[in-house]
């Protein structure tokens, strides 16, 4: 599944939101930096730059060699959560570089992986850069705003315009979800969902307000040994289970529609046969490498 979060300016919040996820989603998954402001992730991660370049335009230019999917596996990195399950793919360091990205193969590229989730981080909507690409081929986009009154009240007049940006088609469109980041003067989450539900726009949940949790995927890396217990992960761990479902379905629902307007208005009946079931497809394994521990995939 290709999963994106967005935000527009005033709400920041997507990129914790994302790796935060991310951490604690129930699947093997991707947090796949694809803000064109540019991307943070790995200096959180590898303060000393001890893993070298790595990104999407490393991996657009190794794909000259390779198909483009197995080039982006080799520049991701192994989240030290301790699973091995769970990757950071870098995006790009500059707006220029955004721009010179082909996004529509990036994100065919991430549709390949079925047995893996990408997680995109899209940066904040109507930016310079904006990979609307990806947003276009996500079976489920979440919004996330912060709970205040500007951020809501942004979100509020302007609904139609969002969806637009995203490439929704109409408000039947069930392919946009709402994440609340929590404020400490914040509304309560029933009536923010109240408001939201007027505008046909699902409220999913809410992120707790726990700086300190979300700076350990903002700014460096170095937990404490509560961060695994933290509200933030606690809530991820909810929110992620509930998200994949909304992703799961949609996913579902137009997979189910386009085989239908595909086919012939009259079928024969199908012959029982006995079919071999295809092998599942398998899962990209981190590899050992030279660093501190670290692990990066192969």
């Amino acid at each position: 599944m290709l999963i994106t979060f967005t935000s527009l300016r005033g709400s920041p919040g997507a990129s914790a939101t994302t790796l935060a996820l991310t951490w604690a989603w129930p699947r093997h998954a991707v947090a796949a930096e694809c803000d064109p402001s540019g991307g943070q992730a790995l200096a959180v991660f590898d303060p000393d730059g001890s893993l070298g370049h790595r990104g999407m335009f490393e991996a657009m230019l190794a794909a000259r060699t390779m198909p483009l999917p197995q080039a982006l596996w080799r520049q991701a990195i192994t989240l030290p959560d301790g699973t091995g399950r769970h990757f950071l793919l870098p995006g790009p360091q500059t707006t220029r570089i955004a721009e010179s990205l082909q996004w529509q193969r990036l994100a065919l590229a991430f549709r390949t992986w079925e047995s893996v989730d990408v997680l995109a981080d899209c940066g904040r909507l109507r930016s310079r850069g904006m990979p609307h690409a990806v947003l276009g081929n996500a079976d489920l986009t979440v919004l996330v705003v912060r709970n205040d009154r500007h951020s809501l009240r942004a979100v509020s007049s302007s609904v139609d315009l969002i969806r637009e940006e995203i490439g929704l088609l109409g408000t039947a469109d069930d392919g946009l979800a709402v994440v609340v980041a929590a404020t400490p003067a914040g509304f309560p989450l029933k009536e923010v969902e109240r408001q939201f539900a007027k505008l046909g726009l699902p409220v999913v949940g809410e992120m707790p307000w726990d700086p300190s949790s979300a700076t350990q995927f903002t700014d460096t890396f170095r937990p404490g040994k509560r961060f695994e217990t933290s509200s933030l992960l606690e809530t991820s761990r909810k929110l992620g289970f509930e998200i994949g479902k909304r992703a799961f379905s949609r996913s579902r629902r137009l997979r189910g529609r386009a085989i239908t307007e595909q086919a012939p208005a009259r079928q024969e009946r199908p012959r029982r046969e006995l079919v071999r079931r295809p092998p599942s497809p398998s899962i990209p394994r981190p590899a050992a490498s030279a660093g501190e521990g670290d692990r990066h995939v192969g």
